[in-house]
């Protein structure tokens, strides 16, 4: 519906409301990725062929997913199912177009019709939820419109039985007048709120599908290309940059080190000349005449 009862209600008096959120597509993608959805397609049960033979079991189990905790568990399943999912929309024509890639082609069509059925209850629930909400403030406003209602009759008929010649006195004229819109006024509030009311009940029960699926998720007629050279390509750059880098900082490191090992072989024979020259005084005295005779 483009618009809720609360707005229709709104405005059949003249007050105006804004768009429906959930009407933008945008909001669907959104919703594509949230947790609220991925959460239900975790828990559902996969028929999946692969290379070893059928296997069957929910998220967590055909892609081995073994978390002990169970908020790290959760948060695994979503990001994987995540990973797998990409929705965009038209600019033109607003249709979403949601892809899943798997390396099984079962995994990914019935990931994908999953994710489908998952948007549509979590879209049915909220609708209904909404539903009755609404249908409980207009069943409220209904009773205090039936109350006023009540008594706007009651006003006119006790000035009828008490002015059964009103139609000969300009002011009693004018009163009842003024009585009757008040009954008519009420009137059609409360015909408002009970039309509303009933399409709230409506609402609030219907189960039909809310989002229409234009195509339905189908096997590829090939599969995705793998960009095999590209891939090799970029490897093997990335690779021989990586090569170059670790070879200078390898050598860069030996030549450290090198420096460092004679200068370390130049403190420990200084460190060796100092001690001799403490445990025998004599030697200083003995290298400056050796080099005064030189």
């Amino acid at each position: 519906r483009g618009q809720s009862q609360l707005q229709g209600l709104a405005a059949q008096f003249g007050i105006g409301g804004g768009g429906d959120a959930m009407q933008s597509p945008q909001f669907y993608v959104d919703l594509l990725r949230s947790r609220a959805v991925l959460a239900g397609v975790g828990e559902r049960e996969f028929h999946v062929r692969t290379d070893s033979g059928m296997k069957t079991g929910n998220i967590a189990k055909i892609y081995g997913i073994r978390n002990t905790d169970s908020i790290g568990r959760a948060a695994a399943i979503t990001n994987t199912i995540r990973g797998k999912a990409r929705a965009v929309v038209s600019a033109r024509t607003s249709v979403i177009t949601l892809r899943v890639s798997d390396k099984y082609p079962d995994m990914a069509v019935q990931l994908n019709q999953a994710l489908l059925d998952q948007v549509n209850i979590f879209n049915l629930s909220q609708r209904q939820a909404q539903a009755g909400a609404e249908r409980e403030f207009i069943e409220k406003r209904l009773a205090d419109a039936q109350a006023q209602l009540s008594q706007a009759e009651g006003n006119l008929q006790s000035f009828l039985m008490e002015n059964r010649d009103f139609r000969s006195s300009p002011n009693l004229s004018l009163e009842f007048d003024r009585l009757n819109r008040a009954v008519n006024s009420r009137q059609s509030l409360y015909n408002a709120l009970a039309s509303s009311y009933e399409q709230a009940k409506i609402e609030e029960v219907r189960d039909l599908p809310v989002i229409t699926v234009l195509e339905p998720p189908d096997y590829p007629i090939q599969p995705d290309p793998r960009r095999t050279r590209r891939k090799a390509t970029l490897g093997l750059l990335v690779g021989l940059v990586f090569g170059i880098a670790l070879a200078f900082f390898r050598d860069r490191v030996a030549e450290n080190r090198k420096i460092r090992s004679d200068e370390f072989a130049e403190l420990a024979a200084l460190k060796r000349e100092a001690l001799g020259d403490l445990t025998h005084p004599w030697r200083p005295f003995t290298r400056v005449v050796r080099r005064d005779r030189s």
